[in-house]
């Protein structure tokens, strides 16, 4: 299929920057809350509609609570007393209903899009198309090392590894890690050598796909745009009326 043919994701990710701004913007819990709610409602009927993996949106947010969980231990302790913190708590509060709204609203609208699908609409919101080509290439080097890494923990368990607590999974873990870079470097060049035989460019790369005006968009991108605007008007004015 040719790029061309490739959804406009302009609004989906106009739609993505204003949640995150919104969360980022907004201090209330009870705010948060409510947005959080909503989120995880329109979370509820896309996996009903099967247009989304449970399993996948689970486990991207597990990995996102590893990172939750480090704030809460470096931001809710008192670590010189070892006794819980009001201001730390409530701060921490507020970033883990901010990240887990985010990375929701994101799984949700820029789930099915693949790196050029968003380097397009990042070109097509007016920012430059420097940025937009390196965006496209970071994503696509975080996918090389995903699969570069399944790869060789595929070796390591056809060579019956097991990780277990002790400095021998220490020291495979490092190795893993030193092969992981190694790998990576090796396959970045070659992508590298790869785009300048094709005459890669970060000036002239872009302008291939043209953008249509936003009248001939789809209505169905128009009613999310709003339909998550609402939202948080909506979520701001139930918090605005309870204080």
């Amino acid at each position: 299929m040719s790029h061309e043919h490739h959804p406009d994701g302009r609004l989906r990710l106009l739609a993505a920057l204003l949640v995150s701004v919104a969360s980022t913007a907004i201090t209330s819990i009870h705010t948060l809350t409510i947005i959080l709610l909503l989120t995880l409602l329109a979370s509820f009927f896309v996996i009903i509609r099967r247009t989304l993996s449970l399993r996948w949106l689970a486990k991207r947010i597990g990995v996102v609570n590893v990172f939750v969980l480090w704030i809460w231990l470096a931001v809710a302790i008192d670590w010189r007393s070892l006794t819980p913190s009001d201001s730390g708590t409530a701060l921490a509060t507020q970033m883990t209903l901010r990240v887990i709204i985010i990375a929701l609203a994101v799984s949700l609208l820029l789930g099915r899009m693949s790196g050029i699908d968003l380097a397009r609409a990042v070109v097509g919101l007016g920012l430059p198309q420097s940025l937009g080509a390196l965006i496209a290439l970071a994503v696509g080097s975080v996918a090389i090392l995903a699969d570069t890494r399944t790869r060789l923990e595929q070796a390591m368990r056809a060579r019956a590894y097991q990780s277990r607590f002790g400095w021998r999974t220490i020291r495979v873990s490092s190795q893993l890690v030193a092969w992981l870079i190694i790998h990576a470097l090796v396959r970045s060049e070659r992508s590298e050598l790869g785009l300048r035989a094709r005459g890669f460019s970060a000036m002239n790369y872009w302008p291939v796909r043209r953008h249509g005006h936003w009248n001939t968009l789809p209505r169905s991108e128009w009613l999310l745009l709003g339909s998550v605007a609402a939202a948080i008007a909506i979520a701001m004015m139930v918090s605005g009326s309870r204080g």
